[in-house]
């Protein structure tokens, strides 16, 4: 995915006046209000939120723009905050249910949903995620909204289906069983999960069952907001007592020593206290430890190779306490020009941005130049799962060869900038074997000039050792709590 994408503005699920069940809260954050809400009652041509959310779930099928970004845009065509809300639940809530509603439709329909067409589809998974998990939602109000969104994107042939199954699931979906674990477990657990069942066979085959649906479990839970206090303008502790207020309850995260963690938080990112001021990023705690693995330190001259819009580039001059120098590249200008504004947001001067396709092009007079690389490589992103639901639905995750194709391309173009006694630090948010330990072996294999570290340094032990495993940092959402990453520390010959 190469540099952290930001979350949208709203926490993944929030639901403001929608009450949530035990079932319901593994899908929803936010406050409750007494009463019901129907956002889709318009008085002028307007989309509501359930047309948006159709359209959102569509174009994130058909389109290789992540999820955040469209929900990013879609959101600003909503005022009304209980809009927003309804559209980001209905979203995140359908992606992590997919395969469950898709299995009572299947019940229901007499066939396979995939033979409906898409839009149809989507409508039907809509109306049944309200009547299954939106208690607040009366089950009338959710047919009724989906049978006028079928008359009005043109299926009036199919209202009386989707009343009728909508109806009959009201009554019967509580009786459908899943597939017996002892027969089927990969079937069973992708349709309990809802994840593709190759992704289930997948983990199987390195983890087991077990592990595998604790794995699941973990992607599903609605992940909390975390956040890295910016040192260059003030303190975790102090940034607590700003914060006082701001969510359900408010943490320290318990190895980043910047990071914290706020469960249910009462605003959107952009109107949290501290925001405007420059005082956190949006940050996952795994996200945090790579940034501590760069152990870059003041007066020194760093490379973040794959920046995006500058999560790990404001994590790394922090730590540089904005003296040296850091160039910060990346093929997408559009990505820059944000990870400019967040740098001036964030009160850091030290760095300069390049734009540069490393797969085609290098940067002239660069060689050894660098006493520290970040390459933050695009990757399938299967490690943060529970961010970006969208990503498990996307079929070229199934072969993750041109990844690591692309990923061993980048380390061998930009290893030539590190200084002899430098590091370059490759990390990649994914578990997966080809993209983590097989492209560090291919490029060990095809590089002799090219080493290892094994060992974690001593300064970084304090924070990193508990991830620090088979020569790699690594962090998993079913045992840490956190993102799935993997990270590593190169060096070019010449280095102690």
């Amino acid at each position: 995915m190469g540099g952290c994408r930001r979350p949208a503005d709203f926490p993944a699920g929030s639901a403001n006046g929608i009450r949530k069940t035990a079932v319901h809260r593994r899908f929803f954050e936010g406050t409750s209000r007494p009463g019901w809400y129907d956002p889709d009652v318009k008085t002028d041509n307007r989309p509501t939120p359930r047309e948006a959310a159709l359209k959102l779930l569509l174009k994130s099928e058909q389109s290789s723009v992540p999820l955040d970004r469209l929900m990013e845009e879609a959101l600003r065509r909503f005022q009304d905050q209980r809009d927003r809300h309804l559209l980001h639940a209905l979203v995140y809530g359908v992606l992590r249910n997919r395969s469950r509603l898709d299995n009572i439709l299947t019940h229901f329909l007499r066939r396979e949903p995939e033979h409906l067409e898409p839009e149809l589809l989507g409508i039907l998974r809509i109306g049944l995620f309200q009547i299954l998990e939106m208690d607040r939602i009366p089950h009338r109000a959710a047919v009724h909204t989906a049978v006028d969104l079928a008359r009005k994107r043109r299926f009036s042939w199919a209202t009386g289906l989707v009343n009728a199954v909508l109806r009959r699931a009201i009554r019967e979906a509580g009786t459908i069983r899943l597939p017996p674990l002892e027969s089927d477990s990969a079937r069973s657990l992708a349709i309990r999960h809802s994840f593709p069942e190759w992704l289930i066979e997948r983990w199987m085959n390195r983890l087991g069952p077990e592990s595998t649906g604790n794995l699941c479990e973990a992607f599903n839970r609605i992940p909390s907001l975390v956040i890295r206090a910016n040192t260059l303008k003030t303190t975790r502790s102090d940034l607590l007592e700003v914060l006082a207020g701001a969510a359900d309850r408010i943490e320290e995260t318990a190895y980043s020593p910047d990071g914290i963690r706020l469960i249910h938080p009462h605003a959107p990112v952009f109107e949290l206290p501290g925001f405007s001021e420059g005082h956190f990023q949006v940050q996952d705690e795994a996200a945090q430890l790579v940034g501590l693995l760069v152990d870059a330190q003041p007066g020194m001259s760093v490379l973040d190779a794959c920046a995006g819009r500058g999560g790990k580039t404001g994590h790394i001059a922090q730590t540089m306490q904005n003296r040296g120098q850091m160039l910060a590249v990346d093929a997408s200008g559009e990505k820059l020009e944000v990870l400019r504004q967040e740098m001036k947001r964030l009160g850091v001067s030290i760095v300069e941005t390049r734009v540069c396709d490393w797969i085609i092009e290098t940067i002239p007079n660069a060689a050894g130049r660098f006493d520290r690389i970040l390459l933050d490589a695009p990757c399938s992103g299967l490690g943060v799962l529970g961010r970006h639901p969208d990503i498990r639905w996307r079929s070229d995750r199934r072969d993750l060869k041109p990844f690591a194709e692309r990923q061993i391309v980048l380390i061998e173009n930009t290893i030539s900038l590190l200084k002899p006694d430098g590091r370059l630090v490759y990390a990649v948010c994914s578990m997966e074997p080809e993209e983590t330990d097989c492209v560090i072996d291919t490029v060990l294999q095809r590089n002799p000039g090219i080493r290892r570290i094994e060992t974690l340094p001593n300064p970084l032990k304090s924070h990193l050792a508990p991830f620090w495993k088979h020569d790699a940092l690594r962090t998993s959402p079913h045992l840490d709590g956190m993102d799935g990453f993997f990270a590593c520390i190169l060096t070019r010959d010449g280095s102690p």
